[in-house]
């Protein structure tokens, strides 16, 4: 697939031997990658039954480093898309559209620094109930690492009551974290929800969730909890939001 079709062990490889030959600027294409592939991961979307990814990429570059890669651009732009229909693989992401990478330049970044901002646009914006039930999925530096390969699990959130009633979350094998600040996973625009209120994560095959001391508190079946080992049909409500936690 590329300079960038093996593991990360791979890309540091190629380019020490391929692109660090021809890129002389202070910014080299790893680092590119591992910017996007960020970015895939932090503007995913879960809908009921997919995850999808952004489908268009910018890569923001100051005057100099834009200069540096210029005559380059085109293939280094094919490369980088071909990563990132790798990753959106191994992620078991949904891509409605071939990505597309765009180079920018930017008079205000210093060299060295890099800028990606991902989005679906074009033909990459899924259409129809599905895309329309979805919720914006990050994950953050609050949150554990994502696994190499991230499953999907079994369980799933299905919300009954308040801003998100009518969605279902499915659950993958790392942390979610819930609450009103804009860097958790799942975001409520409720203000009786804490910024950052509470967290399911999964452990030894089941699923805990833990209160992460909120002001107005998580309750589970009706009893307020610290944390609690969940079971399929278990009730929990925090702020306005009520959601059952159910395993296929």
């Amino acid at each position: 697939m590329g300079f960038f079709s093996g593991l990360e062990g791979s890309l540091e490889k190629y380019i020490e031997g391929f692109f660090r030959d021809k890129f002389k600027g202070r910014v080299q294409p790893l680092d590119i990658a591992k910017k996007l592939a960020r970015e895939m991961r932090e503007r995913k979307r879960v809908s009921v039954n997919l995850v999808y990814a952004p489908n268009e990429y910018e890569v923001y570059l100051s005057t100099e480093d834009f200069a540096s890669i210029s005559y380059l651009s085109g293939a280094l732009s094919g490369e980088l898309q071909d990563y990132l229909r790798q990753k959106a693989g191994e992620k078991e992401f949904t891509l409605v559209s071939d990505p597309r990478v765009k180079f920018i330049e930017d008079e205000e970044l210093k060299p060295g620094s890099i800028r990606v901002s991902g989005g679906f646009g074009g033909d990459g914006e899924p259409k129809g109930m599905d895309f329309e039930n979805t919720l914006n999925y990050r994950i953050t530096k609050d949150t554990s690492p994502l696994p190499v390969i991230g499953q999907k699990s079994s369980c799933y959130l299905e919300m009954v009551e308040g801003p998100l009633a009518g969605r279902i979350i499915r659950l993958y094998d790392y942390p979610l974290v819930m609450g009103r600040r804009d860097s958790c996973d799942l975001v409520f625009q409720d203000e009786s929800v804490s910024r950052r209120h509470a967290m399911l994560e999964p452990r030894q095959g089941k699923w805990q969730l833990t209160d992460l001391n909120s002001t107005n508190g998580t309750f589970v079946n009706g009893e307020r909890i610290r944390n609690r080992i969940m079971e399929t049909g278990d009730t929990v409500k925090f702020g306005a939001t009520v959601c059952v936690f159910k395993v296929d």
